[in-house]
């Protein structure tokens, strides 16, 4: 046991804790490469790394589709009026196993409500056995090393994987569907193929294809929705505006949040400032609502779009987004929210009486809040008037909103994550935790009381890495994952920014700042906004150290974030 100095409110307290257990040792890979890190995983498990061993670990995965008539008559018994036969239409489909999963994913679409629960109980049950990690440590190799047979393989292989594999495996297919320029055949046949899931992510691999623009566009007029968005997706990312109408009315299919967030985040990216102000919501009349909103939207603005900028880096808007202590006299302490323009203005602000701590831009007059007295995270518009809400079990310290629409919390001892639902998708207990980010690539970065950063792989909840980056002191803060994969870390003690590749090596040299740091954000020019609670003070610093601007915050800076 030992103790940790925590500021709350404002004081010092002293809180015993236990010593975290240690971190498994890793040999990481450089970001963005992963490639030792994948070869690492696959030699634990006794797999090869070459492409032969690569597509045999696929091949002995990919087993006989069991009788699609028997499968049918059994999915069918599953919603009989008798109980004995519903039971034992389970156990036979439980014992073809992912010889049935085809029919059983299919069956999760069935109307009859009976019938889709136990189909989704039974997909749950045969994909147990997955090895998501392998899964994925083997897509992406293939897609290095690009073997003969490779899209065949992964093709046949797609209708068994996990389905966290999925995109993993359409970017492995992407990377070696074509050879010398042209589509391999069985990529082109998939396009036609009765499955879904294959025609969707065949259409998705090949829709830069110049000479495939014409049947990847058959897709989308394609009968299932999850084909016709995985294809306008691409489509629209190819710059290709004609996707753009098919993409707006997806919105409205029968299909979960999470796979048409993607969709919205792209057209929200699209109109900036002159998006619509919904959302897509849970259930059938706010989809519609969505869809015919984005539809108008498109009318008035299709001859003035730009599809390039999807690709584009986000311009810097120089705004600062940053949560402050406030005391109120006879109401003790709460907090507020204030966004400052580029010359340091307030462009809107509010108070939060539930002690905010964290804040995150999340879209078009959307600031997502983390409420550390209210145990909750809070979606407001920029008049702080709450549009969405999520309860968690405990004081969270901060939030995230993720590319696919979910939302990571931080907790001190507990790391959850919730799709749009509310529903909780994602949870690891950990040691006292005081920072923690979710990367691009799934992983999780934290930082324990003892200064010790960890990363995790979300998937397996196994440690990756971990190394000292010295005591955050403060409960409150942040730290930063840059593109390339890399960690922006504030350290109190020295008062320094210091930067650490994925191995914990330091790049470069630490940036000495003449605050006491807690929270830090690398904005897309280089330069760094760092903010003190000590000092209540919010900075900017250049590439050289050297300190452009301060801003004196109202009260104890807790979060910093710039755009």
């Amino acid at each position: 046991m030992r103790w940790a100095s925590v500021l709350l409110g404002g004081v010092f307290v002293l809180i015993l804790v236990s010593r975290p257990l240690p971190a498994q040792k890793s040999e990481g890979p450089k970001e963005p490469d992963y490639s030792a890190d994948d070869q690492k995983t696959l030699r634990a498990v006794g797999l090869g790394v070459d492409g032969p061993a690569l597509l045999d670990y696929f091949r002995k995965r990919t087993f006989k589709e069991a009788d699609p008539k028997k499968v049918t008559e059994l999915i069918k018994d599953l919603a009989n009026d008798e109980f004995p036969v519903r039971e034992r239409a389970y156990a036979e489909l439980l014992t073809l196993g992912a010889g049935a999963l085809v029919g059983v994913k299919e069956a999760e679409k069935n109307p009859n409500t009976e019938t889709s629960r136990r189909a989704a109980e039974l997909r749950r049950s045969i994909e147990a056995k997955a090895e998501p990690a392998v899964q994925t440590a083997c897509a992406r190799q293939v897609a290095r090393l690009k073997p003969e047979g490779a899209a065949d393989v992964l093709l046949a292989y797609l209708p068994f994987a996990d389905p966290n594999v999925v995109d993993d495996l359409g970017k492995a297919l992407a990377a070696v569907g074509l050879r010398d320029g042209k589509p391999e055949p069985g990529m082109v046949k998939a396009l036609e193929d009765r499955l879904p899931l294959k025609r969707g992510v065949a259409g998705q691999a090949l829709a830069p294809s110049a000479g495939q623009q014409a049947a990847v566009r058959k897709l989308l007029k394609d009968t299932d929705a999850s084909v016709r968005l995985r294809v306008s997706l691409a489509l629209v990312y190819n710059k290709d505006k004609e996707a753009l109408p098919v993409l707006i009315d997806v919105l409205a299919a029968d299909l979960q949040p999470e796979q048409l967030w993607p969709a919205e985040e792209v057209l929200v990216r699209l109109a900036g400032e002159r998006a619509p102000s919904v959302s897509l919501g849970t259930n059938e009349i706010s989809r519609k609502a969505c869809r015919d909103a984005w539809a108008g939207w498109l009318d008035q603005n299709k001859t003035k779009l730009d599809l390039a900028k999807l690709t584009a880096a986000p311009p810097h808007l120089g705004y600062t987004l940053l949560v402050h202590q406030k005391v109120v006299l006879g109401r003790g302490a709460s907090g507020q929210v204030i966004e400052l323009d580029a010359a340091r203005k307030p462009r809107w602000q509010f108070d939060v009486t539930t002690y905010p701590v964290d804040a995150q831009i999340v879209g078009p007059g959307r600031v997502l809040i983390t409420e550390f007295h209210g145990a909750r995270v809070s979606e407001r518009d920029f008049k702080g008037e709450v549009k969405w809400q999520q309860q968690v079990p405990g004081n969270p310290i901060s939030a995230q909103r993720l590319p696919n629409g979910n939302t990571f919390v931080v907790m001190q001892n507990r790391l959850l994550e919730y799709n749009r639902k509310g529903e909780e998708v994602f949870s690891y207990q950990g040691p006292f935790i005081f920072r923690a980010r979710k990367a691009k690539n799934g992983d999780i970065l934290y930082i324990t009381n003892t200064g010790e950063l960890v990363r995790l792989d979300s998937k397996t909840k196994q440690q990756l890495k971990s190394f000292q980056v010295g005591n955050p002191i403060n409960l409150f803060g942040s730290i930063d994952i840059l593109p390339n994969g890399h960690v922006v870390v504030p350290q109190f003690q020295t008062r320094q920014i210091v930067e650490y590749d994925a191995d914990g090596k330091q790049v470069g040299n630490p940036i000495s700042v003449n605050e006491f740091p807690t929270s830090v954000a690398r904005l897309p020019n280089g330069h760094t906004l760092v903010g003190s609670m000590n000092n209540s003070q919010v900075a900017e610093y250049d590439r050289t150290g050297r300190q452009l601007w301060v801003h004196p915050a109202g009260g104890s800076v807790f979060n910093v974030r710039g755009r």
